[in-house]
């Protein structure tokens, strides 16, 4: 339903007032239909009441039903019920004008200019209704179009700054891919070599949509040009938490988990991000390498980071929420303990092949609603 608040929100206020008077025309119809049906001896004062409630009414059932839908019955029948009443009320306090016995020819010619009148009505009616929903439709759909295409072009640039990844640098190589829940994702996913070595990364930006893309972009933008300047990935997120702070809206943050393999050991971070499963492949078992920080983007603060052991053919894999947080129809998530043993079962095969494995467990488990995106790193000697 608050989906649904939202979307009527978002309409223009003048294609609503609009849509709204087209129904209120169309449906007033009623009341001068009504008066035919009766050969113009309703009294005029009821006619109009009729015209005004049968147009009110049916705006009301028509605003409910866009902001409710399948609770529409909700407003509906008690709205219904109100209507009614006031019909029968008004049939009874304005009574119809008794039909003559005979009828001379000023009788005739008062009956057919009444009956012509509301023929007009109903005419004029349709015609402004229609008006309405025409402006409407042509007006939305050139919204639509115009908001697809920039929709469309954010995703082209969400596609430009959150490439697949599928590359070698030295011992170690590299799979992952970022699956956005809606045209426009809000996870990142990296990996940057300078002439120290190289450091993987992955961000997720809190929401849906443009707005997280946009984040998403600043994030990726402002970590390369730290790690260009040769400055060490230690430093990495205090840097990164202090170029967000002042740029994005308050209720908006970034998780985010970084591998940086200097040479001689392999440094790791996380800020508010799920752990980092490390597979050993000497014992065939899976770890979590995880780090207690803030997420960046909500306060000042400092960050710790650690170094973990890589043997070689260890795996690790970094992954966002969106996985995680899979839900079957019973509300149970996905959890890293679906994907543990996914990990296990498939650790010794292609990194292409691991990563549609765990996505493909995923999907069988139950619905996405946020970005999913993962990031594999492998150590192939010592």
């Amino acid at each position: 339903m608050a989906q649904n608040r939202a979307f009527w929100r978002n309409v223009p206020r003048k294609s609503a007032v609009v849509f709204l008077f087209g129904v209120f025309s169309t449906f007033t119809t009623v009341g001068f239909a009504a008066d035919i049906g009766e050969m113009g001896r309703t009294p005029i004062a009821r006619l109009i009441l009729m015209v005004l409630i049968s147009g009110v009414f049916t705006s009301v059932y028509a605003t409910a039903g866009v902001i409710l839908r399948g609770r529409m019955w909700r407003v509906f029948i008690p709205v219904f019920a109100v209507h009614m009443l006031l019909i029968n009320l008004l049939n009874k306090l304005m009574p119809s004008m008794a039909q003559p016995a005979t009828m001379d020819a000023a009788g005739i010619a008062a009956v057919q200019s009444r009956l012509s009148l509301d023929g007009g009505a109903i005419i004029l009616a349709v015609f402004l209704g229609y008006s309405c929903f025409l402006y409407v439709s042509i007006s939305e759909a050139r919204r639509y179009f115009r908001v697809h295409a920039e929709m469309e072009l954010a995703a082209e640039i969400h596609h430009v700054l959150v490439p697949a990844i599928d590359t070698k640098i030295a011992e170690f190589e590299f799979y992952g891919r970022s699956v956005p829940s809606g045209e426009v994702g809000g996870d990142l996913i990296d990996v940057f070599q300078n002439d120290h070595g190289w450091i993987a990364y992955v961000a997720d930006v809190s929401g849906h949509g443009v707005a997280p893309g946009v984040v998403m972009a600043m994030v990726k933008s402002a970590a390369r040009m730290q790690l260009s300047s040769g400055e060490k990935s230690a430093k990495l997120l205090a840097r990164l938490n202090s170029v967000l702070l002042p740029i994005k809206k308050p209720d908006m943050f970034a998780t985010f988990a970084y591998l940086a393999w200097n040479g001689d050991r392999l440094e790791y971070s996380l800020a508010g991000h799920p752990a980092i499963l490390h597979y050993h492949a000497a014992t065939n078992e899976i770890s979590d390498v995880s780090c207690l920080n803030m997420p960046l983007g909500m306060f000042e603060s400092d960050f710790d980071s650690a170094s973990v052991e890589c043997a070689p053919h260890d795996l690790f894999l970094i992954l966002t929420d969106g996985l995680l947080e899979v839900t079957n129809p019973k509300g149970e998530e996905f959890s890293s303990a679906g994907i543990k043993p996914v990990l296990l079962a498939n650790a010794a095969g292609p990194l292409s092949a691991i990563f549609d494995a765990i996505l493909n467990a995923a999907r069988l488990h139950g619905h996405a609603a946020d970005d999913q995106s993962m990031l594999l790193v492998r150590r192939l000697t010592t």
